[in-house]
């Protein structure tokens, strides 16, 4: 009887294995296929945002009303960052130029790229499955959408001790080659004698941006937000800073030492805001403080420190084209997103520098911020190149960017 009972249970567990190879499948399907759709999901989102951003970037940093190069910019981005080993699915369509969504910075302006990408059974590259053909799953799939904005302003901190004077139209003593140049100097009035500030005839003339009664435009005949960006006539434009002081004439090769901290003078305060980023927010109508006497030493100083911070950051010439940009250093290696020598410098205006009597501790007025790559120091000089500032705006943000020189670009959805 023992041996019969024995024998009627002889199979049981191979039921019992078969019962939970089917519980195992089921959960292998739910564990890796969901994981697949998972991690292709996390992916396709990583796709779009970088995509969004190439595409806001390309807005930015070169031209706001150039849709096609934006929408080529993205979709290059996207079909660099592939979705479970293949790039997404993404047409000239699928990326749009909406209305900043509401609660955005720039909420209601047109300053937005949004993307949408595919990876699915729609577009024809749908994600596979793996145990999920057991039950007549064959494939399945994700999208992703991604939303970017331009934010432009005026005003930034960080900003560093020179200021340079802005553009003028030159039409008195021009020095080749013609029109402004580093070569020129700015002479509207007269330095001596009993004509003292009196205009001269000819004179050059300067024109701030938004100024009343401009006739060369809203901004005037300075430094504009297209000309220091990609492609633009003063992007990349090699400039040599000298140290000047408020007797010499106004020239663009000569800076103003200038006071960023207020309360905070002499050489030390100065050396400590070319190394490091001071919180102070300068930009339009800033007034600042000239530096009196010789800032040689602590400009040396504070640029072998700045320095310092990405000794290998380059301006290549190769970049971008051909246009040129900063490469190298710590945005090569990903421990940073903008190099510490892409800096922020004060533009003053010249012709109310040049129309007064300036000796001493004289105050000068912020008309504009932009941006400069720190190449190198060539002997007592700081030579670097002109950009526009791809910094964080402070102070607000600008609806105007044909007068916007800060530059910054955020996802907001």
């Amino acid at each position: 009887m023992n041996r019969t009972r024995f024998s009627s249970e002889r199979g049981a567990v191979l039921v019992q294995v078969a019962i939970m190879l089917l519980g195992l499948t089921a959960m292998s399907a739910f564990v890796v296929d969901y994981g697949v759709m998972w991690t292709s999901r996390r992916q396709a989102q990583n796709s779009a945002d970088a995509a969004a951003m190439a595409g806001a970037i390309s807005m930015g940093f070169v031209s706001m009303s150039n849709q096609a190069l934006a929408r080529q910019a993205a979709i290059d981005a996207a079909n660099q960052n592939w979705v479970w080993g293949q790039a997404p699915s993404i047409t000239p369509g699928d990326v749009t130029f909406p209305v900043c969504p509401p609660g955005s910075p720039g909420a209601g302006s047109n300053a937005c790229i949004q993307v949408d990408l595919y990876r699915n059974q729609a577009r024809g590259n749908p994600l596979p499955t793996f145990f999920g053909r057991v039950a007549n799953v064959a494939d399945q799939g994700v999208r992703a959408t991604a939303t970017a904005e331009v934010l432009f302003g005026d005003s930034t901190d960080c900003v560093k001790p020179f200021a340079i004077p802005d553009k003028w139209l030159e039409r008195r003593n021009d020095v080749a080659p013609p029109g402004w140049s580093e070569l020129d100097s700015y002479e509207h009035y007269a330095q001596n004698g009993n004509n003292r500030g009196q205009p001269l005839n000819p004179f050059d003339l300067y024109e701030p941006p938004n100024g009343p009664g401009n006739t060369t435009g809203v901004n005037g005949t300075g430094f504009t937000r297209t000309s220091v960006t990609l492609g633009g006539s003063d992007y990349g434009r090699v400039i040599t800073l000298k140290q000047g002081n408020p007797q010499d004439q106004v020239s663009p090769g000569w800076f103003q030492p200038v006071v960023i901290v207020p309360g905070c003078v002499g050489g030390n305060c100065y050396r400590n805001a070319i190394a490091t980023c001071t919180s102070t927010v300068i930009g339009p109508g800033t007034v600042l403080q000239v530096e009196p006497g010789n800032m040689v030493g602590p400009t040396r100083q504070g640029m072998a420190d700045l320095i310092a911070l990405d000794p290998t950051a380059i301006w290549n010439t190769s970049a971008n084209g051909g246009l040129g940009g900063v490469t190298g250093g710590c945005m090569q290696a990903a421990t940073c997103t903008m190099s510490p020598r892409i800096v922020a410098i004060p533009v003053y205006n010249p012709d109310t520098f040049n129309a007064g009597t300036p000796s001493g501790r004289i105050d000068i007025t912020i008309v504009k911020v932009l941006g400069f790559f720190v190449e190198r120091m060539q002997g007592n000089d700081v030579v670097g190149r002109l950009m526009a500032y791809p910094g964080t705006p402070r102070g607000g943000t600008s609806t105007t960017p044909e007068t916007a020189f800060v530059i910054s670009i955020a996802l907001v959805r």
